[in-house]
């Protein structure tokens, strides 16, 4: 009896080591694409994304072209992420960087609605994990 005892413990720990779903639940991810205002790249700003399961959110300054590139690395697979457009985002981590170096004021007026996730009316699924390609027009 005891013998069996042990045999089903190990049996249990092995089962909670290894896991019982075989893949993950979550797995990376990666949004792409171009920001667009009235038909030209948005050459300025900064394209948000946020889970309204977890509340996680990421973010991506735009380049010149209006193109971003957003990672996640535990994706909310098959969850509509609630999407904004902001100001471009400066790290302020080194402050005599940031001093040297002071970001471009914003020339270029995104519409107010844009600026909140619940207002902006932009949202993305992630369907599978890997790339996304997910064009916005403003």
């Amino acid at each position: 009896m005891f013998r069996y005892v042990h045999l089903a413990i190990l049996g249990i720990a092995a089962t909670m080591l290894l896991g019982c779903g075989g893949g993950s639940e979550r797995p990376s991810a990666t949004i792409q694409g171009v920001v667009t205002l009235e038909g030209k790249p948005l050459d300025q700003g900064s394209v948000h994304f946020t889970s309204p399961k977890t509340g996680e959110s990421a973010y991506a300054n735009l380049t010149g072209e209006g193109k971003y590139l957003v990672t996640f690395p535990y994706a909310d697979i098959g969850q509509a992420y609630q999407v904004s457009i902001g100001k471009t985002v400066v790290d302020e981590t080194d402050a005599h960087a940031l001093a040297a170096n002071p970001p471009a004021p914003m020339t270029v007026k995104i519409p107010a609605k844009y600026s909140e996730r619940t207002t902006s009316g932009l949202s993305v699924t992630i369907e599978t994990g890997g790339e996304t390609q997910y064009d916005i027009a403003l």
